[in-house]
């Protein structure tokens, strides 16, 4: 035993004198930094994966209080009762948007400024979900655990004041020029065209003007002028959206929740199906699988009542489950943002008078924007849009038609879905009968480490924006102006 004793002793002094102590800990395999175009692949996918897959930005929170889906089991945020560790994405404070940010640095540092343009957009639309989702948030402070381990809140106007100044130089930074340094690699959704790259960021800007019509009416209508005149999408190519793999681990989060977690949490919302069945959408069969009722030989589709207890309701066999597209193909996609968005949010703005063109062009456009991206034949299109519901009247009932036929082309797209309805009230969506709240909730918690970490500014935001508490769901946000 001496002799190890002394050979171990032996080993550390020659360690030591070489000066290596931590040698051993290193890893000669593993990178201890990369360019952005090996950062933005994997940041890209997860952003997506958590805000339009089976998360509390999408299925299991605001989709489903959008009234989209509806819970088969563990009812419990089918009537507004949020599991303790649900948020509305603080996650990705350490994770993707850290990765944002390096982008962001890099790309000034080397004098690349296409990579620090895509760090700016997609931190911007990072934060945009997160504060649309619960409100006053640490941004100006944030993302500098070297310096600042307690943050402050900053109010959602100047996130928003922020976010709008972002995407401008964003989208004046991106150089289009031949010789332009951009992502030969790791741009998973456009492949390194940054002309689409610019128009997301000018389109998202006109996303988030929209959202302040009440809130900002003049701060609203200035953006998305702005944001039109320096181009938004021209067409369904224009997609911000993400393509999964066919080959684990890189599917699309819903299929892999559903095939390869063997999970069957999840119908569709019987608001929804009637909806679309008394319009007669011909994206109902894309939205929605046939049920499975073969005892009573009525395969159709049906949703089931949002707001149950478990048990209740229907037999599960009569319930329509996610569209095929979604929970049988690995490879589709999830959107951040679409060209039928954009129409739709012009033909808002042009209602208003803020910018120019006909609100019935952009409205019928974006109708036949959403269809066409999803297969729809043109006759099919052709005929809803000829139904006497669907044609457009200008004026407060054109803006209805509007906020109605959006609320329905961002099935997926819980979150916008859900921010959406907060702010139009349209459809005027009724809580289930064993819901604990008297109207949908107005946003989703803090994360619960906040209160332990950074309890001064937590509780500072929450007296500010006049919560009952942290997780608090029934305030309205600031964006919504009620």
């Amino acid at each position: 035993m001496r002799y190890k004793i002394l050979s171990i002793g032996a080993a550390l002094a020659a360690i030591t004198a070489c000066g290596d102590l931590t040698s051993i800990n290193k890893n000669p395999n593993g990178p201890e930094d990369v360019d952005p175009p090996s950062i933005l692949a994997n940041a890209l996918q997860d952003v997506a994966g958590n805000v339009d897959g089976v998360t509390s930005l999408n299925i299991r929170g605001a989709g489903l209080w959008s009234q989209f889906y509806a819970e088969i089991q563990y009812r419990d945020e089918d009537k507004y009762i949020v599991r303790s560790g649900t948020s509305g994405g603080w996650g990705f404070y350490n994770g993707d948007l850290e990765d944002f940010q390096r982008m962001i640095g890099k790309g000034v540092e080397a004098n690349r400024p296409n990579w620090s343009a895509v760090g700016r957009i997609m931190k911007s639309y990072t934060f945009s979900v997160m504060t649309e989702a619960m409100g006053d948030l640490p941004y100006s402070q944030a993302l500098k655990g070297d310096t600042v381990l307690q943050p402050a809140y900053d109010t959602q106007q100047v996130i928003y004041d922020s976010l709008f100044a972002a995407l401008t130089r964003a989208s004046t930074e991106i150089d289009l020029g031949p010789n332009a340094l951009g992502f030969p690699s790791g741009d998973i959704m456009y492949g390194g065209d940054m002309a689409r790259w610019q128009r997301f960021a000018n389109s998202l800007r006109l996303r988030l003007a929209l959202h302040l019509q009440k809130a900002s009416p003049a701060k609203a209508a200035s953006e998305a002028a702005a944001a039109v005149a320096a181009g938004v999408f021209a067409s369904n190519a224009d997609n911000a959206q993400i393509e999964f793999l066919a080959t684990a681990p890189n599917q699309n989060p819903i299929y892999q929740d559903v095939h390869v977690g063997n999970r069957d949490d999840y119908g569709l919302s019987k608001t929804y199906v009637d909806s679309l069945t008394s319009w007669s959408d011909p994206r109902l069969p894309v939205f929605a699988q046939i049920n499975q009722d073969t005892i009573l030989a009525n395969q159709t589709y049906q949703g089931l009542p949002n707001g149950l207890n478990d048990g209740e309701g229907p037999n599960l066999f009569y319930i329509s489950r996610i569209g095929s597209m979604w929970r049988e193909t690995p490879n589709a996609p999830l959107a951040f943002l679409t060209y039928s968005e954009v129409l739709f949010l012009e033909a808002e703005a042009a209602e208003r008078g803020w910018i120019p063109g006909s609100a019935t062009t952009f409205y019928n456009a974006a109708i036949r924007a959403s269809m066409e991206s999803y297969g729809i034949p043109d006759a099919a299109i052709t005929a809803y849009l000829a139904d006497s519901r669907v044609t457009y009247v200008p004026g407060a009932t054109g803006l209805t038609q509007i906020a109605y036929q959006k609320w329905v082309s961002l099935y997926m797209q819980g979150m916008e879905a859900w921010t959406e309805v907060r702010r139009t009230g349209i459809p005027a969506l009724v809580p289930g009968p064993r819901a604990v709240l008297a109207s949908i909730p107005e946003r989703l918690p803090y994360d619960d480490q906040e209160a332990v970490l950074n309890q001064t500014n937590l509780d500072a935001a929450v007296a500010r924006q006049g919560f009952g508490a942290s997780n608090d769901l029934t305030k309205p946000l600031w964006f919504t102006a009620r």
